[in-house]
């Protein structure tokens, strides 16, 4: 058989200053038809999990591209992608299965629902009778337009995610076995007007891991394939938004349904459980510096560079030089005229230099800082740090050393400053702009985690948000309404009818 694979991946903050262009994807590579498959590209985990399990069969490249989580996709671009996407595929066709790897909370500026646009696409270019089979995050923002296109939805089990590739692979069994006749895969999807902060979904503690628990229980049933419950990426303000129980069941709608319905209660019972007072960043550094055991590690967490902040908050640069620490602590920052700065004055030079609070200019302004350019490391091949993340440079002020770079990375992991070689096990504090991932990344690093909030982008309060599209009422911005998941209506998908032609 011929499987067709593409991932095209977004993670959006409608509350972002930053729009996402064509730019930002081309900082990770864009590969188009069979360059997608050729040398050592690398791709996700979901991808990785899908050439496993399709093993033995002619694997089609369709496309590649990804950016990192910022604000909605421009116009322009999102015709652009969409355009490419539909040319991609068409010449990749004919097709036994195609087999997607999105994140499921991509919106631009002229539509809320971008996965929805391309699984639509994919679904028109290839008929009700391909099996379309997509892997989505846990956060994902599942709409009906989704549903609707395909055959397989599934997502990840797991916060911090480390389960991507057994997701890939689940998602790829049962398509290609769709594919092959040995199953006919029906959806059913039950929206839950809920939102929680993401920093409570933590999937090994309560309240998630008992519905995780729920979601693997239901998979044992024989005639279930997958199921999934999608919490929703918190900072997206569009008309579909809320969390959603998600089983694919084999020819019977009737069993999928009823199972959806009583993961969609049991998330429900537990949403009071996912609110709860989150830290302030003043009084985690605090702890952090007067505790015996270190590193710590705290999340600045509504700067999460993994789900829509910016990278460049001044909040705990301003505290930590306020504090004047006795010992190494390190925080990252994006700022690239901040770079240019440092690099142009060059390693050994001491430098004055506005840094930071350029980006997200709602929550945070730039702090003027004096200090030694201890490093500049340029974009070179075989670097530590992503060559996305652009030059970097480390800036010493003192015990405080900032990691600054030109573009986003990967804030929950310590290769920000481990690949700007820093040693991370001699930092009392180090800074993670995540939310949850940074316990896995940060795990043979850390003698303690905490997290401060601090005026940013994507708040624990959600309240404290500009809401104006989402559907109402949605807990938590409304508490006193009443919903029942049995009474609730079930989006379904069964795009490849039985007998018949399929026309």
């Amino acid at each position: 058989m011929r499987i067709g694979i593409a991932k095209v991946m977004q993670e959006t903050s409608t509350f972002s200053t930053q729009a996402t262009d064509l730019a930002m994807f081309a900082d990770h590579g864009i590969a188009r038809g069979p360059a997608t498959l050729a040398g050592e590209s690398v791709w996700d985990g979901f991808v990785e999990g899908f050439r496993e399990a399709a093993a033995g069969h002619e694997l089609v490249g369709v496309i590649k591209l990804q950016a990192m989580p910022a604000g909605c996709l421009t116009a322009a671009a999102r015709q652009t992608i969409v355009e490419w996407f539909a040319a991609d595929l068409a010449q990749a066709l004919p097709l036994d299965a195609l087999l997607l790897s999105l994140h499921g909370a991509f919106v631009a500026e002229d539509d809320p629902d971008v996965d929805g646009l391309l699984l639509q696409t994919a679904r028109q270019l290839l008929g009700p009778r391909v099996p379309i089979g997509v892997a989505l995050d846990l956060h994902a923002n599942i709409t009906e337009r989704m549903v609707a296109a395909v055959d397989v939805i599934d997502g990840m089990h797991t916060h911090p995610h480390l389960d991507m590739p057994q997701t890939g692979r689940r998602v790829a069994r049962v398509t290609l076995a769709a594919a092959d006749g040995q199953v006919r895969p029906v959806v059913s999807a039950v929206k839950i007007p809920l939102v929680t902060p993401a920093e409570t979904q933590i999937s090994d503690e309560p309240p998630l891991a008992e519905l995780m628990a729920a979601t693997r229980q239901a998979e044992r049933q024989p005639a279930i394939l997958c199921a999934s419950v999608f919490a929703v990426q918190p900072w997206l303000d569009v008309p579909e938004m809320g969390w959603c129980s998600v089983v694919v069941a084999d020819g019977d709608r009737g069993l999928a349904t009823a199972a959806a319905r009583e993961l969609a209660g049991l998330a429900w019972e537990q949403r009071r459980d996912y609110t709860r007072p989150c830290p302030n960043y003043r009084d985690a550094i605090a702890t952090a510096l007067s505790g015996d055991a270190w590193p710590v590690v705290i999340a600045d967490l509504t700067d999460l560079m993994t789900g829509g902040g910016t990278g460049d908050s001044t909040w705990y640069l301003r505290e930590l030089l306020l504090r004047q620490p006795e010992q190494l602590c390190c925080l990252p920052m994006v700022d690239p005229q901040a770079v240019a700065v440092l690099t142009a004055a060059g390693a050994g030079a001491r430098v004055t230099v506005s840094l930071g609070g350029k980006l997200d200019y709602v929550n945070s302004t730039p702090v003027e800082v004096t200090g030694d350019v201890l490093r500049v490391i340029p974009v070179t091949p075989g670097r530590d740090l992503p060559e996305s993340m652009g030059t970097t440079v480390v800036l010493g002020l003192g015990q405080v050393q900032v990691v600054v770079f030109e573009r986003l990375g990967p804030g929950a992991d310590p290769v920000i400053y481990q690949g700007a070689g820093i040693d991370v096990t001699q930092a009392r504090i180090l800074v993670a702009k995540s939310v949850v991932d940074f316990r896995a990344g940060y795990a043979d690093v850390a003698k303690r985690f905490l997290l401060g909030e601090a005026p940013g982008l994507a708040p624990a309060d959600l309240l404290s948000l500009p809401w104006k599209r989402v559907p109402r009422p949605l807990f938590p911005l409304d508490t006193t309404f009443a919903w029942s998941a049995d009474k609730a209506v079930a989006w379904s998908s069964d795009p490849r009818p039985a007998g018949g032609d399929g026309t």
